[in-house]
């Protein structure tokens, strides 16, 4: 498994850009998260995306927001037939959020966004991309100009009216699809699956109590985890339990034993074998490192 938490090196800017990113070869991605916030929009491509334990499937014109330090998966199945092509937003929220003051519903949509208060994180914007493209262009060479020395460009304006675009396109695709009209979509079985984690992740896991409390067979719960998500159940449980491991050595004084109980993993020897695998470092380094930051 790749490292959970990645450090966003934004070098003295408010984001990180990534314009039409192409990939031709199948990867199953890793969970991870970091911080400031993330908007990925897919140009073309197929897959899956999990984060807030829902699954959502990867096409053209979606889009999708990661909130700050949240967990999340992407599973890309791509060839050369069929690639993924992506534009990826990193941002750091502070220097943006002023930025939104005059416009108090996109600044009230995106509090929600980032604040986790809406359901959803994931938007069908497939009618909103040809507002959306060219507008990603435009951004992608006002960036080529500055680094050529034609321009000079103020970063924070420039991201700002980036971010509003986004926005207003997500604003009004939830203006066409009304709650009130649009039926309850059953959860698929993963999500099931992943709600159960996140109620059990801090008890000793086992395969058969999950399957029996879901009425599946324990083949078949791993099965059909790895076919909706792209990920084991494995993997996916490692990574919860060390996500949450993470916050506790940052915001508490447990001992390292308690915290590995807190997660589930008693054996305080395997707990800290198991963090150093999934995060990089001991328990023990990764606290110090989090004080000092």
């Amino acid at each position: 498994m790749n490292r959970l938490f990645e450090l966003l090196q934004f070098q003295g800017r408010p984001y990180l850009w990534a314009h039409a990113t192409r990939s031709t070869e199948h990867f199953k991605g890793y969970y991870h998260w970091h911080q400031g916030c993330e908007l990925l929009l897919v140009h073309e491509g197929a897959g899956k995306v999990i984060v807030n334990q829902q699954s959502y499937d990867i096409r053209r014109g979606m889009l999708f927001f990661f909130q700050p330090f949240q967990l999340h998966h992407v599973f890309v199945e791509a060839d050369a037939a069929t690639p993924y092509v992506r534009t990826v937003f990193h941002f750091d929220p502070a220097p943006l959020e002023s930025g939104l003051a005059p416009f108090p519903r996109l600044q009230h949509l995106y509090m929600k966004l980032k604040q986790g208060t809406m359901a959803e994180q994931a938007f069908d914007l497939a009618e909103e991309l040809d507002v959306l493209l060219p507008a990603c262009e435009a951004f992608t060479r006002t960036q080529s100009q500055e680094a050529q020395g034609k321009q000079r460009v103020n970063d924070e304006e420039e991201a700002g009216l980036l971010l509003l675009q986004f926005l207003s396109a997500v604003n009004r695709r939830l203006a066409v699809v009304q709650p009130d009209n649009a039926s309850a979509r059953t959860p698929r079985y993963s999500e099931v699956i992943m709600q159960w984690v996140e109620a059990h992740y801090g008890e000793a896991f086992e395969l058969e109590r999950l399957s029996e409390e879901l009425h599946l067979s324990k083949a078949y719960v791993s099965r059909v985890f790895q076919r909706e998500t792209g990920s084991s159940l494995t993997d996916y449980i490692a990574a919860r339990r060390m996500k949450e491991a993470c916050r506790l050595l940052q915001t508490t004084d447990l001992p390292i034993r308690i915290i590995g109980e807190c997660v589930g993993l008693s054996n305080t020897s395997y707990f800290i074998s198991a963090f150093k695998k999934v995060i990089g470092s001991t328990p023990y380094k990764y606290k110090r490192n989090a004080s000092q930051t």
